[in-house]
């Protein structure tokens, strides 16, 4: 069974083994998430020519060889060559993360179906089951937490951090932030407003408390 984790790839180096649709389509995640990506392929896609273009990544213009994979954090090995994609698992060292595209079992570890939206970050695995059903839940997801979500989650955060730097009590600040979460507040067209209407009620019931 896998471990689920949210990783920190900020800075991180990371090498990508092939140059095709997913191998781009893999950059384009390792980028979002601040990873240093290079490209290992004799070959690349327009798309991720353009990214290289623009220094966004490094290209080495060669096949694979085992010393390829020294020093890199994560490695995705993304050909379509079977064996070429075991010869990477096969170099990495044990204190690397591989991820070979065509044989996940064998991998360190998986990317499941994701829904983003900002800071809400949703994600589905059937461990290779059911790859289909996962598409099929992520779909679902994404109807259900809409674009909605994106500027919710920064409402969220910034009256998260004023409720924790200006309520003392805990019983109202746990009051404050379930609050927060109603739907009521996700509906809402002035978060803002109606959250300064909540906090002075709060003013005012505190005051009458004392």
């Amino acid at each position: 069974m896998l471990y689920p984790m949210m990783m920190n790839l900020k800075g991180k180096s990371a090498a990508i083994i092939g140059g095709g649709v997913i191998a781009e389509r893999k950059a384009a995640g390792l980028l979002e998430a601040g990873a240093a990506v290079t490209i290992i392929s004799p070959r690349v896609t327009a798309g991720l020519g353009k990214l290289i273009s623009e220094g966004k990544c490094i290209w080495r213009e060669k096949c694979f060889e085992n010393d390829d994979v020294a020093g890199f954090f994560v490695i995705m090995a993304a050909t379509d060559n079977s064996l070429v994609n075991q010869e990477v698992k096969q170099a990495a060292s044990d204190n690397q993360l591989v991820l070979m595209i065509d044989d996940p079992h064998s991998s360190d570890f998986q990317i499941p179906a994701m829904v983003r939206r900002g800071k809400l970050t949703l994600t589905v695995s059937t461990d290779g089951a059911s790859p289909k059903l996962a598409k099929k839940i992520k779909k679902q997801l994404s109807q259900t937490y809409d674009e909605r979500y994106e500027n919710y989650l920064e409402f969220l955060q910034q009256s998260r951090r004023f409720i924790l730097e200006n309520v003392r009590d805990p019983a109202w600040k746990n009051r404050l932030l379930e609050q927060m979460i109603s739907e009521g507040f996700l509906h809402e067209t002035d978060r803002k407003a109606a959250f300064q209407k909540l906090y002075e009620s709060y003013l005012k019931e505190s005051k009458q408390c004392d």
